[in-house]
């Protein structure tokens, strides 16, 4: 079942727990950005696209989808940046300590297990929220009329 990070701007105070706390987590570099727009504090991460482009362009599918998340299998990247340059919303990233990309997978190996990504456990004010995305029903297709039989002609 996919799951998501909601934010609520309305408590965000802007603190970047959840910055630091992805950070320490994962070799220092940060999955995620808190940008300050006007007054407020919005959240950013990995969109979890249906169709990755990253994953599309990466030649050892490091990058993959499991149950609705774009998940990365940092013992498969090879470095390359193809994903860097694919992704349109400029989520992965090289990582300078590792030698490899980055990028947010809502810390699946946790989720999984039942525990919370690192970003919505250090948020203090629980402004970070995991949530299930219940799949929308498929609508049932309209039954179709059934064309009327035209008369033979010459029959009466």
């Amino acid at each position: 079942m996919p799951y998501k990070v909601v934010h609520n701007f309305e408590i965000c105070d802007g603190c970047e727990e959840c910055v630091k706390a992805c950070a320490q987590n994962h070799f220092g570099l940060s999955n995620c950005n808190i940008f300050k727009v006007g007054d407020k504090f919005y959240y950013f991460s990995c969109m979890h696209c249906k169709k990755p482009q990253c994953g599309a362009v990466c030649p050892v599918g490091a990058i993959s989808i499991k149950d609705g998340v774009v998940t990365f299998n940092m013992e498969l990247c090879v470095g390359c940046r193809n994903c860097v340059e694919a992704c349109p919303w400029g989520v992965p990233k090289f990582n300078f300590n590792t030698g490899t990309i980055n990028k947010c997978d809502l810390c699946y190996d946790r989720i999984i297990k039942g525990e919370m990504p690192f970003c919505v456990s250090a948020c203090p004010n629980k402004a970070l929220e995991l949530k299930k995305i219940e799949p929308k029903p498929k609508p049932k297709p309209k039954p179709q009329a059934k064309p009327q039989a035209k008369p033979k002609e010459g029959s009466s």
